[in-house]
């Protein structure tokens, strides 16, 4: 007697069912957990690679930053007054987190958190109004890096800290150096590209977003 004949479809039910009991099976007995993901793009990852917290955050911040809720009107102020986008983005998420509302111990207010006599000067009469305010940071961070010749690092201090101490100190003052760190690495993740940091033989920082020789880094002091 010859055996049944057996259709090929249920092969794949087959093949299914023992993927199934592969994902119902305890981590500690294939080996280790499956972690579901989404990236950037929002495709589903699955692995079996621990991700860290500091990565996990990384990532997230970097979504953030290249899809928050007030996108559209950072993409078209900045360009009004000639600033990436990513740049304003990445400023915006470090000081309110896109938190329209947030309010510093220090006073600072809104999206770009503008200390009061700064949301005056440049007439953000609402300073929780997203537009107003986005507008108002911008500006305001476009006159800093006229007011330190484009460089970004000495603007950055001086829009959390005030151009009084950076020019004080002749740089970025070392407690702020974290502070434009993470910004500039923001600004970095969220367009792709490279931000490099280099000690100068003073002893300040440099930031620059081409690889530089030490020729070239000593050369650049000598010209400040």
């Amino acid at each position: 007697m010859s055996p049944p004949h057996v259709p090929p479809y249920p092969r794949a039910w087959l093949l299914g069912l023992i993927l199934l009991a592969l994902l119902l099976v305890p981590p500690t007995a294939r080996g280790g957990k499956i972690i579901r993901y989404v990236d950037d793009q929002g495709v589903i990852w699955f692995t079996n690679i621990p991700t860290s917290p500091r990565q996990a955050a990384k990532r997230d911040r970097v979504a953030r930053v290249r899809a928050h809720p007030y996108r559209a009107e950072v993409e078209q102020i900045a360009r009004q007054h000639a600033l990436n986008p990513n740049l304003v983005s990445a400023l915006m998420s470090v000081e309110s987190d896109f938190n329209s509302g947030a309010l510093s111990s220090k006073g600072a207010q809104g999206l770009m958190q503008l200390m009061p006599l700064i949301a005056q000067y440049y007439r953000v009469y609402d300073p929780f109004d997203p537009q107003q305010n986005i507008a108002g940071g911008v500006r305001y961070l476009r006159d800093l890096l006229r007011l330190f010749d484009d460089r970004l690092p000495l603007a950055l201090a001086a829009y959390n800290g005030g151009e009084g101490l950076v020019r004080k100190h002749g740089g970025v003052p070392p407690f702020l150096e974290s502070y434009v760190n993470k910004v500039l690495q923001v600004y970095e993740q969220s367009r792709g590209t490279s931000i490099h940091r280099y000690m100068l033989p003073s002893g300040g920082i440099l930031f620059s977003n081409v690889p530089l020789s030490q020729g070239q880094v000593a050369q650049w002091e000598v010209k400040k």
